[in-house]
């Protein structure tokens, strides 16, 4: 029970739940993500999965989770994780991209969420990188934005998220070289977005007059830094009165605490004016309590001034979680402003002097006169605290800096400027190696298993082109691959990402499917993979183990279900199913690739035909009734979704490549079927 009342306490909530779809929410497009450290399992099997609404689970379902997890991913523009260099890494599935930040002086510390669905767009800020720890055990504060036809929240914030996601993305190659592929789908995904209606939000003029808006505060390179992007947004005629700050990290105690002096600067000049750090504390064997923070911190108040203050607040948490939340919030009797996000309390996370780091915040500034119950809320985000004394308090002699954690990772060089997974049906799997100017020297490139794959010394054959390929012989597509070079102890991890999702194989149980489960696949109106399952189930001697019971009736123990007549029958409710889920509305070109060329698209459909068709005629027949159904496809429209007319080429494109097949089983058959196939094909063609 305590659990559940901590659960329902106010500005308490699951940072998984941000991932989990609203009821409007539709279907899902794509997303993108950034973050510092990173755990690839936890984004793929806990984000990834509350995203697209899967209901089976890697590890109890184990081939039907895969099958889900195949037909909900491949139908989306992109999903991608953008990932600081040195914490790039990790085991995955190629069907989501991992872009390596790759910056040349500070690092990518911004942790921000972007997801797309039909109907809705959802913007999360958060302190919490992508990991079990950030997402389920730290103290971490997030904040919300769903954006939706007739939405009131400010436009500004999600097109503002939109450039700084640009910007991050491209740091994942170096300028001078051709986009990537996975760089030209995080984009499409972006553009998407940029195109937002103006009615899904609202402008800051708006929100101002109704009391409450909010701005993205990012750090970047060329930008004021934080704290002045803070004082900028103040709208009070006087500057505010109390500060609250919350972080888990600071300068080193020798330094001259630039952050702290920049707050005070912030703060009212005459007057009473006080600030308050809340810090993680624990008890000492001598009763001090010991905090996480430099004393520093009470010596960069103004000073000879009356009624200036710094006060201290201790923060207890249990010994599995840590603080992990960061925010500022500046407020008088009137305007609160509140800056929650990737930001430390320190130079590199503030940009203070220059910035290097790339961080996302979001401020969020409330009138509290026009709208007192949303001021009273942001309260809420400062976690529960006890004031200290300073007389009880042990500071800490050394603070270690997130922004300068100790890497899992060397950096990649620029040089190596992408490996990409490639398989286009005809030839065997292949990774083409992107090499771009000079690399270090004595560099090679190991499999995930330490297998060498490339040297400098066999690159200087392919170093003309700049490419090397590599043949891909294990069905398993690579997750990425070791990068080492002369004069280092470490080594560099090469993520691996595939050129189109039509590369990708599918899972074994989705491999060449019969005609028969194919027609039950399309003539069942329950997932697919929960069609599948059964089927599996029942190839592995799973399902009724009791004998069917005798049938009495002779006529009954002749199966008809392979008499050409009843074939054709079922055949052909099942093309019928096919045609109807054609004209479903699809929002994206993917979507449209899995229904034609998928494991139980068109081009299934037709394989499976031409496979198991007792003959040359009932192939060509099938095939022109295929084609038939093809042609009386009428997409429907709906908003965000492909247009019609576009459908419509692609499935002509499906037909012409029908054609061509039937032509191989015409030559020498009945002349009346040859003459109906050959008339079809000109109709559905004209």
């Amino acid at each position: 029970m305590a659990k559940r009342k901590k659960e329902e306490q106010k500005g308490f909530g699951k940072l998984l739940d941000a991932w989990t779809p609203p009821a409007d929410a539709g279907a899902p497009i794509g997303c993108a993500a950034t973050s510092f450290t990173f755990s690839s399992a936890f984004f793929e099997e806990e984000c990834l999965s509350r995203f697209l609404a899967l209901e089976t689970d890697p590890t109890e379902d184990g081939p039907l989770y895969l099958i889900e997890r195949e037909e909900k991913l491949s139908p989306i523009v992109c999903a991608c994780a953008i990932v600081d260099q040195h914490h790039c890494k990790g085991p995955r599935s190629l069907r989501w991209d991992l872009l390596p930040a790759r910056l040349s002086r500070g690092i990518l510390h911004a942790k921000m969420s972007l997801l797309v669905w039909s109907n809705v767009v959802r913007l999360v800020i958060t302190s919490a990188n992508l990991t079990e720890d950030g997402y389920r055990r730290n103290l971490e504060v997030f904040g919300i934005f769903d954006y939706r036809e007739g939405g009131q929240l400010p436009s500004r914030v999600l097109h503002d998220a939109v450039d700084f996601l640009r910007l991050c993305a491209n740091h994942s190659q170096m300028e001078t070289q051709p986009a990537s592929q996975p760089l030209n789908r995080i984009h499409a995904l972006l553009d998407r977005v940029a195109r937002t209606p103006v009615s899904w939000g609202q402008s800051d003029e708006e929100g101002l007059r109704k009391g409450a808006t909010a701005y993205l505060v990012t750090v970047q390179p060329d930008r004021p830094h934080a704290l002045d992007s803070l004082v900028r947004l103040w709208p009070g005629y006087a500057p505010p009165t109390d500060a609250h700050v919350v972080s888990p990290f600071f300068d080193p105690p020798e330094s001259p605490n630039r952050p702290a002096r920049e707050l005070w600067q912030c703060m009212r000049k005459r007057g009473s004016a006080q600030v308050s750090f809340y810090l993680e504390k624990s008890k000492t064997h001598d009763e001090k309590v010991h905090v996480r923070a430099p004393e520093s911190l009470l010596y960069v108040q103004p000073s000879g001034r009356p009624g200036v203050e710094t006060h201290i607040r201790g923060i207890d948490l249990d010994a599995i979680r840590s603080l992990h939340a960061k925010e500022i919030t500046l407020h008088d009797d009137r305007w609160c402003l509140q800056m929650i996000g990737s930001s430390n309390f320190t130079s590199a996370g503030l940009g203070i002097p220059t910035a290097r780091n790339l961080e996302a915040n979001v401020a969020f500034l409330v009138d509290s006169k026009k709208q007192p119950k949303t001021a009273e809320a942001l309260r809420y985000s400062l976690p529960p605290s006890v004031a200290l004394k300073r007389g009880d308090i042990q500071w800490l002699t050394s603070v270690q800096n997130e922004d300068e954690a100790t890497a899992d990772l060397l950096p990649l060089p620029e040089a190596f400027v992408a490996a990409t997974y490639m398989n286009d049906e005809k030839e065997c799997a292949h990774v083409v190696l992107s090499i771009a100017g000079d690399p270090p020297s004595g560099w090679a490139v190991f499999s995930e298993h330490d297998e060498p794959l490339l040297t400098e010394r066999n690159w200087a054959d392919s170093k003309p082109s700049g490419t090397a390929t590599i043949d891909w012989v294990p069905v398993r597509p690579p997750s990425g691959f070791w990068v080492s070079w002369e004069g280092t102890n470490g080594r560099a991890w090469w993520p691996v990402n595939v050129e189109s999702s039509r590369s990708l194989p599918p899972p074994d149980e989705l491999k060449s499917l019969s005609l028969d489960i194919l027609i039950d696949i399309l003539s069942s109106a329950r997932p697919l993979y929960r069609v599948l399952g059964d089927y599996l189930k029942r190839q592995h001697g799973n399902g009724p183990t009791s004998p069917p019971p005798e049938l009495a009736d002779p006529h009954k123990r002749v199966d008809t279900s392979q008499f050409l007549l009843q074939r054709t029958r079922r055949v052909s409710w099942a093309l019928c199913a096919l045609r109807e889920r054609l004209e479903r509305p699809v929002a994206t070109e993917e979507g449209l690739n899995w229904r034609l060329y998928g494991p139980v698209g068109v081009r299934a459909v037709m394989t499976a035909l031409l496979k198991e068709g007792h003959s040359p005629e009932e192939k060509a027949f099938l095939l022109s009734e295929l084609a038939l159904e093809l042609a009386r496809v009428r997409p429907l429209s709906a908003p965000g979704c492909l247009p019609g007319e576009r459908i419509k080429d692609a499935i002509r494109g499906m037909i012409a490549e029908l054609r061509e097949a039937t032509a191989t089983n015409l030559d020498g058959g009945m002349s009346n079927l040859n003459t109906y196939v050959r008339e079809v094909f000109e109709a559905v063609l004209a």
